[in-house]
């Protein structure tokens, strides 16, 4: 926060563990919900939003037995998430982020999945960086 600018960098984190096909699109619009309200209120702020995702999930809740891919739940949400992303100027449409990453890990090792989201996507943890730190310093680099 800044006294001139009020907010000016803002991140979601949406985990999404369980009910993985309809969750995501409940999360996914809460981010964007997020985003709206905050460049409402405060149309310079770098918003972003972070959806956390397993690679596999539990075929009936509470049976540990038995477990089904979401794989491709997760290659499925990722053209509709990178279009959630790119706000590059504070005059782009509010529901917009500057930066939006989906980490699909794998929860018997707790590790990233190297594949998912694809390189150059603009969803991986590292673009995500990249993309926020990017704006922000566009924005308040020089101020």
């Amino acid at each position: 926060m800044t006294t001139r600018d009020g907010l000016t960098l803002a991140i979601e984190i949406k985990p999404v563990h369980l009910a993985v096909g309809r969750a995501i699109w409940n999360r996914f619009g809460d981010v964007r919900t997020f985003a709206v309200n905050l460049h409402l209120k405060f149309p310079f702020a770098v918003v972003g939003g972070i959806l956390t995702l397993p690679t596999t999930e539990r075929i009936k809740s509470g049976n540990d037995d038995d477990w089904k891919s979401t794989t491709h739940l997760v290659t499925r949400a990722i053209g509709r998430f990178m279009r959630a992303g790119g706000q590059s100027t504070e005059g782009d449409a509010s529901h917009l982020m500057e930066g939006i990453a989906v980490v699909a890990f794998d929860r018997e090792t707790s590790n990233i999945e190297p594949d998912l989201p694809p390189p150059g996507s603009g969803l991986r943890w590292e673009e995500f960086i990249a993309a926020m730190a990017e704006v922000y310093d566009a924005r308040f680099g020089d101020i």
